[in-house]
């Protein structure tokens, strides 16, 4: 086999944990990193254990024993919250997705989909996602984008947000003003906020999430858009154009 290039593909195996009560519901899914070069598969498999918590002390190399670990953790901790609050008609819930998005020769995505319900009226729900360069597991984030508060790069973001509500809800977007309906911010809808959440790469585009309630109600959902490479080119770093082989 040779020695491992750095751009081989990064091989991953699904792998589960699903624990049911009446009390509690854990699911963990991840897609676990098992052969590709090994700086890269070492630190995935970091970036997993810290989306689930990062208190593994084990080693990383045994995707099911982290699953373990993390399900148990979950369900002791669910348990722990139901006693606080006595008991409920519903079981309290934990459930994470991590899986491997996007990939190219010089770049993979994961991405991460958390749900929690401990009582209450509805659940919270975050998504979040990482690119990593392959040759060395750099993680990017904010750092692949320049000029960012610039009036052009606002002006995508606002483009991005009229996309998402015509595209992912029931409303119908066209002007400044019905925009400014969808929010909740304060903020002129020219000079956005940016989502706190990295931005990450994905195959179409740079992709940009905000979390429920971080500029639109919860009915709303999370405002999700990916501004298409040719568009975001100019805003790109060097170091991420090279990644994309540009």
């Amino acid at each position: 086999s040779g020695k491992a290039v750095a751009n081989e593909e990064l091989k991953t195996d699904s792998i589960k944990y699903e624990q049911k009560t009446k009390d509690t519901e854990v699911s963990l899914k991840v897609d676990f990193p098992t052969s590709g070069n090994p700086t890269l598969t070492n630190i995935i498999a970091e970036y997993i254990s810290e989306q689930l918590g990062g208190t593994y002390a084990g080693t990383l190399t045994q995707g099911d024993s982290i699953l373990n670990y993390y399900g148990q953790a979950q369900r002791d901790s669910l348990m722990a919250e139901r006693q606080d609050m006595g008991a409920t008609p519903m079981p309290y819930l934990y459930s994470c997705d991590i899986k491997k998005d996007a990939e190219t020769d010089l770049y993979v995505t994961y991405t991460s989909y958390t749900e929690i319900y401990l009582g209450g009226a509805h659940g919270s729900h975050t998504v979040e996602g990482a690119t990593f360069r392959k040759t060395d597991g750099r993680r990017f984030g904010y750092d692949m984008l320049r000029n960012t508060d610039s009036d052009a790069f606002h002006k995508l973001i606002k483009e991005g947000l009229i996309r998402y509500f015509n595209t992912g809800t029931t409303l119908a977007v066209k002007t400044d003003g019905e925009l400014k309906n969808c929010l909740l911010v304060e903020d002129d809808v020219n000079y956005l906020p940016l989502p706190r959440t990295a931005p990450y790469l994905s195959k179409d585009g740079v992709t940009f999430i905000y979390q429920s309630y971080e500029i639109a109600s919860y009915a709303a959902g999370m405002p999700t858009f990916t501004i298409p490479f040719d568009q975001v080119k100019p805003f790109l770093t060097e170091t991420a154009k090279k990644m994309l082989g540009q």
